[in-house]
C-alpha cells in the first residue's frame, strides 16, 4: 500500500488527529488551528467570523500558519497527512472557498517571499530522496518549478521578453509537467493536483485539446472544485487566447456542473477572480460581460450558505453598484454598516462613489 493509500485509511479513520465532526462541511476544519500566544480569546480572527478588522486574507493567513511550522520543522509526515485530508475532505473556510485552497496559497506564497531558489530546490530533492512517493513533496516541487519558470521569464509582455528567458521559463515548465505526471498515480485523486496541471498546461502553450481534455478529467472527477474551475477559466480570457463571450458561456457551464453543490455560486465567484482594481474592472451591459440576473442569484447562493460573511456581503454590494441594481445594493449596504472592506471595491467603484450613484433618483448615470 503506497503512502497515499495508507494516508487515506488513517484519514477515514479520524485518527491523524484532525477535526473529524460530524458538522455540515462549511462549518468543519481539517486544518488544525494555529495557536496564537498572548492574543486575547475575544481578539479578531480568534473566531474565524469575517469582519472589517479580520479579514479573509488574514484568517487564511492565519489557517497556514502551521503548515509553515511542519515546512520548517521538516514534519513532512504531517504535511502529506494534512494533504491527504483537505483532498479527501470538502471543507470550506467561512467564505465558503475550499480549505484545501490554503494549501496552496501558502505554499505558494512561501516559495514566492523567500525567492531562496537553490536553497529551496535542495530541500525539496532531500524531501524527495526521503520519500518519493510523497503527494505533498510533489505538489509543492510543481509550484516551486511554476514559480521558478516565471521568475526566469519575468512579467513584461511576451514581446519584451528575450529569447534566454523564454528557454528558461519553458525548460522549468517541462519540469514541473514532470512531476505532476510522476505523481499522478497517487495524487491524482486531489483536485489540487488537477487545477496544478491545468495551470502548468496554459503557461506551457499545451494544445487546446489536451488542456479541454486536462479540464473534462478534472471536471468528471471533481464537478464542484472551485479550484479546477479557475484554473481552466484563465483560458477563457482573450489575453491568453480566449474567444470573445468564452468566459461568459464557459462560466455558465461551470454553474451546470457545480449546480448541486454551489447552486449558481460559482458563476459569482468565476467574475469575482476576474475582477481587478484597474481599468479592466468587471463591468455590465457588454458583450462578454456577465449576466447580472445570473450574478446576483448566484451571491443570494452565497450568502444562504454563508449567511454571516462580510467579505462576500462586500463584493456582492460592489457588484450590485455597478449593474445599478438600487434595491440590492440599499438592502447589502444596509447590512454591511460600516464593515465596508476597501479592497474589495474596485478602484474608481468604492463606497463612496456607490453611495452617492445610488442617492440618484431617476436611475440614470
Amino acid at each position: 500500500m503506497n503512502l497515499f493509500a495508507s494516508l487515506f485509511s488513517i484519514a477515514a479513520l479520524c485518527a491523524v488527529n484532525l477535526a473529524c465532526s460530524a458538522a455540515p462541511a462549511q462549518q468543519k476544519s481539517l486544518l488544525p488551528k494555529p495557536d496564537l500566544p498572548g492574543i486575547p480569546m475575544n481578539a479578531p480572527c480568534r473566531d474565524d467570523v469575517v469582519a472589517k478588522n479580520c479579514e479573509m486574507d488574514t484568517i487564511i493567513w492565519l489557517r497556514g500558519m502551521p503548515l509553515k511550522a511542519m515546512w520548517h520543522q521538516r514534519d513532512y509526515q504531517r504535511l502529506d497527512q494534512v494533504l491527504l485530508a483537505l483532498c479527501a475532505e470538502d471543507t470550506r473556510l467561512p467564505d465558503g472557498q475550499p480549505e484545501l485552497m490554503v494549501f496552496s496559497r501558502t505554499f505558494v506564497t512561501l516559495i514566492g517571499t523567500l525567492k531562496d531558489w537553490n536553497g529551496l530546490g535542495a530541500l525539496l530533492r532531500e524531501w524527495r530522496s526521503k520519500a518519493p512517493d510523497s503527494p505533498a513533496q510533489a505538489l509543492i516541487e510543481t509550484m516551486y518549478w511554476h514559480a521558478y519558470a516565471w521568475h526566469g521569464r519575468g512579467g513584461g509582455y511576451a514581446q519584451s521578453v528575450p529569447p534566454e528567458a523564454w528557454d528558461l521559463f519553458r525548460e522549468r515548465l517541462a519540469k514541473a509537467s514532470a512531476r505532476l505526471a510522476e505523481i499522478k498515480a497517487v495524487a491524482g485523486n486531489c483536485p489540487l493536483w488537477h487545477s496544478l496541471n491545468i495551470e502548468v498546461m496554459i503557461d506551457s502553450s499545451a494544445p487546446r485539446a489536451r488542456l479541454n481534455g486536462a479540464y473534462e478529467e478534472a471536471v468528471k472527477a471533481f464537478p464542484a472544485s472551485q479550484q479546477v474551475h479557475f484554473a481552466m477559466s484563465r483560458s477563457k480570457e482573450p489575453k491568453w487566447g480566449g474567444e470573445p463571450g468564452e468566459y461568459e458561456r464557459f462560466s455558465r457551464r461551470a454553474v451546470s456542473l457545480s449546480q448541486r453543490d454551489e447552486g449558481s455560486a460559482l458563476y459569482a465567484r468565476l467574475f469575482w477572480i476576474r475582477d481587478c482594481n484597474c481599468e479592466d474592472a468587471v463591468g455590465f451591459g457588454r458583450p462578454g460581460d456577465p449576466d447580472w440576473k445570473l450574478m446576483k442569484a448566484g451571491f443570494e447562493d452565497m450568502l444562504r450558505r454563508y449567511p454571516d460573511q462580510v467579505h462576500n456581503r462586500n463584493k456582492f454590494a460592489s457588484f450590485a453598484c455597478r449593474a445599478n441594481d438600487r434595491d440590492t445594493y440599499h438592502k447589502l449596504r444596509r447590512e454591511l454598516g460600516d464593515q465596508i472592506l476597501d479592497s474589495l471595491w474596485a478602484d474608481s467603484w468604492k463606497v463612496e462613489v456607490c453611495d452617492r450613484r445610488m442617492e440618484k433618483n431617476d436611475g440614470r448615470d
